[in-house]
């Protein structure tokens, strides 16, 4: 418990030496209407899949439950 502050900071540090390590410049356009049109499409069906896991939560960890102890069993 006491080590995750710093292992944090160690998985923090090597994730963006790999993104500054990794990373290409890109010599492209989007055009502004095209991200909108795809904000506008992708942020609805985020909300309708957080508010669907948000009602069947009590199902969804009833059914994870059921194939942990399946799992359990069979091993």
């Amino acid at each position: 418990m006491k080590y995750r502050v710093p292992a944090a900071l160690a998985v923090c540090a090597l994730c963006a030496l790999f993104v500054v390590s990794v990373t290409t410049p890109a010599h492209a356009y989007t055009d502004p209407n095209a991200v909108g049109l795809a904000s506008q499409i992708i942020t609805p069906l985020l909300i309708m899949l957080s508010a669907a896991a948000a009602f069947l939560r009590k199902q969804i960890a009833a059914g994870f439950s059921a194939l942990t102890r399946r799992l359990r069993r069979d091993a």
